[in-house]
Order: structure tokens, then C-alpha cells, then sequence
């Protein structure tokens, strides 16, 4: 009997993990693995980290953790894997089981029979319509060959002038590669906040402030025009309202997955245009399996199929395809959306749902912000992390938790994600025996309080106001009074500015409690949030009927510039 013949279309993290592990399981199979490019399985997360020079070597992204690059011969003599490179696929003969395919490098024609396909192409950058998106300099950062051509142009110049299109994960990450190149900055975005669609404003503010003390240059709503240049070589961006020079452009426009030989051989996409499979990673042709960037998932919070490409799920649609075409029943549940990401000295993350989309999705929903230190606050380089959880009225399910802050947020987002996962509620999870140490946490930890919090508020004993509430109480309502409850020495180190905001420290409210006139609606702020709690229910406990706090006091505060 032959042994069953396997081709892979794609070797970077789906691809390149279904065919190791194929060969794990079944040492018997064939499997041929097809790449157009000549890099293979390599970390492309790790990009912007070679751009940066905390990666050395462009081709420590392609080593093994024992330090072996993974290139063909690699893949040939310890994993019996014969992968073609520059090879493109240019049809499926699904009736005959057949590949045709071109080398890119000689022209020449190729076939492969299959008995299972796998298709792992990926997803190629978006390009939108930009005038002048074809000068030299304009660039993407999805590939191996971008970060090559990129890293040459910056070590070229020593102080250069870069514009990054987009305020995703890769814009982010590279605004942060390039100024640590000493290049100057500016990133345009053309919705009105960083990481658009995945968190929410309040949270995306932390990192456009912490931009501007990184003197990145930042434009939202930004309308680009046209990219303009000089012999062929861009030299400026133009938006609606502003002139950027550029020495170099990379646009970061997101994703879209690169269905083309896909659909030429009839097999369907979903609903997000990505291609469609069931939860045992096949198509709508039993034996053509796909993973990656290239299909969509379902997403566990919603139910509902969504497109979120992370390398983190194409490895594990890899291993969701080997095990099936080996014989061994696995399945793929979906994804919540969980990512982390490095801006400069912060970090930011999310898990399931932003409060955002669950307003969009119609789901019945309350969201809370909570501050507090990621290690015990007296010990050394503790840190204020904002933690924003999205719960579920009725069922009180966590929905979703997004966090941000220079401390430890990954653990926090980590645990979140776990309970998403399980469906809990916060009253399962807010004593979690979580690991306690000074150097690594508070007594209480932050997440553990934020569902204390979130308890508080569902009983009716915290009254919350969120920042974009009292910034238009403030402005539009002359009955509002907002008491800052710091000490006057932080008060008048920064405080928000207003006329109707005033100074009464925290151990000062009870005997100046006569100040605070009855007839108004209060609103309690601190640094964090817990004093400003604290003056609520000191003041409701004399009488006050309209009181609230502000979640997530002063450090939460999006705009920053309202500070005096």
C-alpha cells in the first residue's frame, strides 16, 4: 500500500507545524511542502524586534531553539519534509487531486498529487488606494523579505524620517523599531484611536500618551491623500490637514487572506470573506484542509465566525490538521480575540470582548475600569496597570478584559483569558488562589480587585462614571461638582482642569463635609479609583442622594492635555 501523499501550500506557522507534526505521527506519509518565497518557517512576530536590533541576526527568526536554521535542508534530513521553494501554486485539480504549480526562480511547471491538501497561504498586507503607493520606500512588514529590504534603508541613513500607516500591532511595533533607530516618527491612523476594533478608547489612550512622551508624531481621522515623491523615491505624505516628510514609508493596513487559489477551485469562504472551515480544520472539500491567516474562526465568547490572524492560532490549526489526517480525531474551538503587544515601556492586551463590541453585537453588557499596582506597591518598580472588564448582565459572565500599563500585564490578560474560556462568571473567579509574592503581586491582586470592583458595582454600591461621562457632565451641566480627594500636593502637581472641579483630600472630607453642597451631582476622583470609592460612600452615608466616582481616577483620564 503507498503510503498517503500530503502537500502543504505554505510553509510559515500553519504549514510548516501540520507537516512536522504529520511526520511525527506518521513517519510513512510524503509530504511536500510548497513555498513562493525562499524563507521558510520563520518567526515573523519577531520582525520588528530585528528592526530594532534587540534580534541580532535576521536568521536567529529562522532558528530552531537549538540553534538551527530551518531551511530546506533542515526539514529534509531531520524531518524527512521535502519543501520547494519558489514554488507557487497555480491551481487545484480537486476531481484528480492534483497541484500545478510554477518555480518562480526557472519558470518551469510542476505538479503534485495529493491525497490530502493543506492550504496555509496566509494572508497578504492591505494596500489602500494611495496615489504614489508604488514609489520606492513604501513598504510593508508582513514578510521576511520587507523586514530584509527595510533593515538595509534604515542602516543606509542614520537619522531618517519614517511614516507608518496604520495603528495596529505591526505599526505600533515598528514605530517603536525605528525610534530606537533614532529615526523621527509620525503614525498616521485613520480611525480615531490606536488598536481600532480591538479595545476601547480609554485604553487606547494610555499608549497614544505614552507616544507623545516617546515624541512619536500621531495623526487620527488621518485622511492620506497621496504619497508623494522625487526620482522615484518617496519623500512626503500628505493627508487632509498635514504635510509628513518620509524617508520611508511602511504601510500597515491590515490583512486580508489570500483566497484566490482557493476560491478558483470552488471552495467556499465565510461570512468575513476569509476561507471557511469546519472546527476539524477542513473546507468544503473533505481532503483540502486550511489554517492560519487564511481562514476564519469562530469566536468563543459570540459564537459567531470573526477574522483574527495571530500566529499563536496558526500553530494550533497545524496541529488541529495533522492530527485529523492522521487519523486522529481533534478539534478547534475558536479563538476570544487575546493579544499582547509592546509599545515602548508599556504593555497592552486584551482578551473576548471590548465594550465596544459588545454594543455592536447587541450583547447585554456592563463595563468597569480599575488601577492598581501590579506588584506590592511598596516594592521596588511596582507599576499602575488599568484593567478594563466587560461583564455580562443577568448572567454576570466575564466577557472580556483588556489591560494596559507599563507592569505586568500578560499574566493578567492570561488569567482572564483562561476564565473566558471556561465561562465563568466573576463570582467564580474573584477568589482565585492566585500566586503570591511582593515581587510579583499585591496581597489582593489587581484582577481579583477589578472583580471585587465589578461585584461593588453590581450590588449598587459603587456608582461609576466613566471618563467620557464626566468629561461632558463637567462641560455641559452646572449642577455637577467633582471633588478630587488626592492630597493638595497632587492636586497641584496635576489635576483635571475646571471650574467646578475642587481640592478636599480624602482624610480631610469628613469635617469639611459641610463644604459640599447637597443640591449637586458629585462626582469623587483620586489617582486610581479607590479613595474616590471611599468619598462616595463617606458622602452617601451623610445624606448625599447623587454621588459617584470616577473609574479609574486620574491615571485612566484619556486626555491628558486637560491636566493643569
Amino acid at each position: 500500500m503507498k503510503p498517503k501523499r500530503v502537500v502543504i501550500i505554505g510553509a510559515s506557522a500553519c504549514g510548516a507545524k501540520a507537516a512536522a507534526r504529520i511526520k511525527r505521527l506518521r513517519p510513512d506519509y510524503d509530504v511536500a511542502v510548497l513555498d513562493r518565497s525562499s524563507y521558510i518557517s520563520y518567526a515573523a512576530c519577531g520582525m520588528p524586534y530585528y528592526l530594532e536590533g534587540k534580534v541580532r541576526r535576521m536568521d536567529d527568526l529562522l532558528k530552531t531553539t537549538d540553534g538551527i536554521v530551518r531551511d530546506t535542508q533542515y526539514f529534509k534530513d531531520l524531518k524527512d519534509i521535502a519543501v520547494h521553494t519558489h514554488v507557487k501554486a497555480c491551481r487545484i485539480d480537486r476531481e484528480n487531486r492534483r497541484i500545478m504549480a510554477t518555480n518562480t526562480a526557472t519558470g518551469k511547471s510542476l505538479t503534485f498529487d495529493y491525497d490530502d491538501l493543506v492550504l496555509a497561504m496566509g494572508a497578504a498586507p492591505k494596500m489602500p488606494p494611495i496615489p504614489g503607493a508604488s514609489l520606492q520606500g513604501v513598504h510593508h512588514l508582513t514578510r521576511m523579505e520587507d523586514t530584509e529590504v527595510i533593515a538595509r534603508e534604515v542602516q543606509n541613513r542614520e537619522h531618517g524620517r519614517a511614516v507608518i500607516v496604520g495603528g495596529g500591532f505591526i505599526g505600533v511595533e515598528a514605530a517603536e523599531a525605528l525610534k530606537a533607530k533614532k529615526w523621527e516618527v509620525a503614525l498616521l491612523e485613520r480611525e480615531s484611536q490606536l488598536f481600532p476594533g480591538m479595545i476601547d478608547f480609554e485604553i487606547a489612550a494610555m499608549i497614544r500618551e505614552h507616544f507623545y512622551e516617546q515624541m512619536v508624531e500621531t495623526e487620527f481621522d488621518a485622511g492620506i491623500l497621496s504619497f508623494e515623491g522625487e526620482n522615484g523615491q518617496v519623500r512626503k505624505v500628505i493627508t487632509r490637514h498635514h504635510s509628513y516628510s518620509a524617508d520611508l514609508v511602511i504601510v500597515a493596513a491590515g490583512l486580508a487572506p489570500e483566497t484566490e487559489l482557493a476560491q478558483a477551485a470552488g471552495l467556499e469562504r465565510g461570512e468575513t470573506g476569509a476561507l471557511k472551515v469546519n472546527a476539524q480544520m477542513q473546507t468544503s472539500d473533505p481532503a483540502i484542509y486550511a489554517g492560519g491567516d487564511l481562514v476564519e474562526n469562530v469566536h468563543i465568547v459570540t459564537g459567531k465566525p470573526c477574522y483574527i490572524p495571530l500566529g499563536s492560532t496558526a500553530n494550533k490549526h497545524g496541529r488541529v490538521i495533522a492530527d485529523n489526517i492522521c487519523g486522529i480525531p481533534s478539534t478547534f474551538p475558536g479563538v476570544q480575540g487575546t493579544f499582547i503587544c509592546k509599545a515602548f515601556d508599556y504593555a497592552v492586551g486584551a482578551t473576548g470582548l471590548s465594550e465596544a463590541q459588545a454594543k455592536r453585537m447587541g450583547i447585554d453588557a456592563f463595563a468597569i475600569s480599575v488601577c492598581g499596582f501590579d506588584k506590592a506597591h511598596y516594592y521596588p518598580n511596582s507599576q499602575i496597570i488599568a484593567l478594563k472588564l466587560i461583564v455580562e448582565n443577568g448572567s454576570h459572565k466575564l466577557l472580556g478584559l483588556q489591560a494596559v500599563g507599563k507592569g505586568d500585564v500578560a499574566r493578567r490578560i492570561d488569567v482572564a483569558a483562561t476564565a473566558i474560556r471556561l465561562g465563568a462568571t466573576i463570582s467564580d473567579v474573584d477568589d482565585l488562589d492566585m500566586a503570591y509574592a511582593p515581587p510579583f503581586s499585591p496581597a489582593l491582586d489587581v484582577f481579583v480587585t477589578a472583580l471585587n470592583v465589578a461585584q461593588n458595582v453590581k450590588s449598587g454600591m459603587m456608582k461609576p462614571v466613566t471618563a467620557q461621562e464626566a468629561k461632558k457632565l463637567l462641560e455641559e451641566d452646572d449642577s455637577v461638582l467633582m471633588i478630587d480627594v488626592r492630597s493638595d500636593l497632587e492636586f497641584r502637581r496635576a489635576h483635571i482642569s475646571s471650574p467646578r472641579v475642587v481640592n478636599i483630600p480624602l482624610d480631610e472630607l469628613r469635617r469639611r463635609i459641610q463644604e459640599v453642597p447637597k443640591d449637586k451631582k458629585i462626582i469623587c476622583v483620586c489617582l486610581l479609583g479607590l479613595r474616590g470609592f471611599s468619598a462616595q460612600r463617606i458622602l452617601e452615608g451623610a445624606g448625599y442622594s447623587d454621588v459617584r466616582t470616577l473609574e479609574g481616577g486620574i491615571f485612566l483620564w484619556p486626555w491628558k492635555e486637560d491636566l493643569d
